[in-house]
């Protein structure tokens, strides 16, 4: 029987079959291989027993899940939005080809707020929902865009994910409730469970403060599309838009056709994730 990773015990996996969550264990070896068993793992199993974890389409680390085919940063007017880390989030979409979109949450308060989304992803192609919990103006746009994904709902403390879910399924989560419902202390772990309601499929995190960008030096400058869209003018092939001369990249945004605070970000990505192989080499 086949069946799909929806919460990691300590020593069991509860796997949705048909319409029926199963408590089942593991062979020793298939938790030992590899990542071992994720939420959102798709499984073989046989008499409550796990014997076969079947290949990914993805695998993220914070939080620890697979085989996510959405994710939806939610942002709000305030807390204002972190670009840097909303930039890792992105990126990492970007490489395990899944699709991302933008909610941003009480739209109804702030134009400039949208405007300046707008302006650092609008050009990129990244899809902006504007929606708001206290009119619901959005959300059956949204619900739309979630039904038969399974879906990654990330966004900082107060920007409305727990409002938001209570807005689309008409429930009455306290905020903070959905979180205790995986019994995760505050910024503390990463442990995952994928909640269902009217088939759609959510996995909630822990926040973008615990998001790294899990893509090699050499993959970076490729999941940025707008750099990799004119990489070819560079002078050098490969090219990382940092060092190099006559970079087509680097023209752009001192021109100001590409955004220097993007590509500010970019390069303080770049240089974390050299050190961090740098590290990794030494050890």
């Amino acid at each position: 029987m086949k069946g799909q990773i929806y919460k990691v015990h300590t020593d069991s996996y509860s796997v949705k079959y048909d319409d029926k969550l199963i408590k089942c264990g593991a062979r020793g070896l298939i938790k030992k291989q590899g990542d071992g068993i994720l939420v959102g793992d798709f499984v073989e199993f046989e008499n409550k027993t796990i014997v076969k974890v079947l290949q990914r389409q993805n695998r993220f680390i914070r939080p620890s899940v697979a085989n996510i085919e959405l994710i939806v940063a939610v942002v709000s007017p305030e807390p204002k939005p972190d670009f840097f880390v909303l930039d890792k989030l992105y990126l990492n979409a970007v490489k395990e080809g899944v699709e991302f979109i933008i909610v941003a949450n009480k739209s109804d308060v702030d134009n400039d707020f949208i405007n300046q989304i707008t302006a650092e992803y609008g050009c990129l192609g990244v899809e902006i929902l504007q929606i708001s919990t206290k009119t619901l103006s959005g959300i059956s746009e949204l619900k739309d865009k979630l039904k038969s994904k399974l879906t990654v709902l990330a966004g900082q403390s107060a920007v409305g994910k727990t409002s938001l879910v209570n807005a689309m399924f008409n429930l009455d989560l306290k905020v903070g409730e959905l979180s205790d419902k995986i019994q995760r202390g505050k910024h503390t772990t990463t442990r995952s469970e994928i909640f269902e309601y009217q088939n759609i499929k959510l996995v909630d995190t822990p926040g973008f403060a615990v998001i790294d960008a899990m893509v090699e030096i050499d993959e970076l400058p490729e999941c940025y599309p707008e750099y990799f869209e004119v990489s070819h003018e560079c002078k050098f092939r490969g090219c990382s838009h940092i060092n190099e001369p006559n970079c087509k990249v680097k023209e752009l945004v001192n021109t100001g056709k590409l955004s220097k605070k993007r590509y500010e970000r970019y390069v303080e990505i770049y240089n974390d994730i050299l050190k961090r192989r740098n590290i990794y080499e030494k050890n």
